[in-house]
């Protein structure tokens, strides 16, 4: 279905953020039309490569209230900080390391990572950037923003919740009741680890994420001992929603990247959003347009279709302004931060369209061909050539 219905409610008035946890505390929630948290996944992702310090520190001058991002183990037991269990999608380990397929996080040393580029993949001007430590992200961040931080498949990454513990037990001023102006949120898919976690440090918020919104017994389990509930945006109910909020549970879904979707999460009371565009989105919330339209054209549709079928899979790009728009070196990017170009020489006239077509094909780092998700849905930034947000668009299946 589309995110665009016309019965969108209008956005609530009220304090740009919503109150945060403190550890060690009950902490309040953001009802009544206050506005959400900002939690910029893996860091300012739709501008910048995920979980890099390139990300971080542009989601923290994007004034973000939290970074969201994911942390594995090394072959050697470092923690590090990467979402994919494997290396192939946001590092250059193919030719790195050509002959270590399928090259899995955990069986590289944090030596052997710490050679890889994490950002050339992105774009040719974050070549450089390198997978980080725990430790190097904590340093980062400081008490600058809040960490939303997930333990990242636990089932491949024994002993993962453990080794956090142990790691931010030597990092007191990140778990002291009190200390931090931003708080240390901890969470997972895997309910047993968060609840490992939570036994050793209770007094850090914990959060249990999710596809769907748990049953209505287990949510009441869960309120006895967790601060929030992160579900897929794509699969939300508004009774789901309700029913989070009636247990006393913090509403924080991923990935909401669009102002229809983000409208429409304030409008059912979430707490905080998860998003690859805080800048857009902190925009929204202080009553900001958050993609200008000024360029004059919007993404009108995106027709999905199987992995690769670039014959019929497209964006369709609407000039809506009556000047004709240029958009040479425009490009669009999905929620996995592929990389669409429209291309070069394309001027869409006053009214015009332009259908984008993903096309078959594969890079030289071997990546399967960009598409849009045809499971649960999918969403889209159109940027110029120089990285300027014109328009963002999601849509729900």
């Amino acid at each position: 279905m589309s995110t665009s219905p016309s019965s969108r409610p209008a956005l609530h008035a009220g304090p740009a953020v919503a109150p945060v946890p403190r550890a060690g505390t009950t902490p309040p929630l953001g009802r009544g039309g206050r506005h959400a948290a900002t939690y910029a996944h893996r860091g300012s992702s739709g501008m910048a490569p995920e979980n890099t310090a390139a990300a971080f520190e542009l989601a923290i001058a994007e004034g973000a209230d939290y970074v969201e991002t994911d942390v594995q183990l090394s072959a050697d037991g470092e923690l590090v900080i990467i979402h994919d269990v494997t290396l192939a999608r946001t590092t250059d380990a193919r030719r790195v390391f050509a002959d270590r397929p399928p090259w899995n996080v955990h069986d590289f040393t944090l030596a052997e990572l710490k050679k890889l580029d994490a950002g050339g993949w992105y774009a040719a001007e974050f070549a450089g950037q390198h997978i980080l430590t725990l430790d190097e992200l904590l340093d980062l961040l400081g008490d600058r923003v809040g960490l939303n931080l997930e333990l990242k498949s636990p089932a491949v990454n024994p002993g993962l919740a453990r080794a956090v513990v142990a790691r931010l037990r030597r990092r007191r001023d990140w778990i002291e009741p009190g200390a931090r102006r931003w708080p240390l949120v901890v969470g997972s898919f895997d309910e047993q680890a968060v609840r490992d976690f939570h036994t050793q440090l209770p007094d850090v918020p914990v959060s249990l994420i999710t596809y769907d919104v748990p049953a209505g017994g287990r949510l009441a389990d869960l309120a006895g001992w967790v601060f929030s509930v992160n579900p897929d945006i794509r699969r939300l109910r508004p009774e789901d929603a309700a029913r989070v909020i009636e247990a006393g549970l913090a509403l924080v879904p991923w990935t909401v990247d669009s102002p229809e979707l983000w409208r429409w999460a304030l409008d059912l009371g979430v707490d905080g959003m998860i998003t690859n565009y805080p800048s857009a989105l902190k925009d929204l919330l202080h009553g900001r347009d958050p993609a200008s339209g000024t360029a004059g054209v919007v993404i009108e549709d995106i027709r999905y279709h199987s992995p690769g079928d670039g014959a019929r899979e497209h964006v369709v790009l609407r000039n809506v302004s009556d000047q004709p728009v240029d958009v040479s070196g425009w490009y669009l990017r999905n929620q996995a931060s592929d990389r669409i170009v429209v291309g070069d020489g394309h001027v869409i006239p006053p009214d015009g369209l332009l259908r984008v077509h993903t096309g078959p094909a594969s890079d030289d780092d071997g990546r399967a061909g960009a598409f849009w998700n045809s499971t649960h849905g999918d969403s889209a930034g159109l940027h110029r050539a120089d990285g300027t947000i014109v328009d963002l668009y999601a849509y729900v299946i």
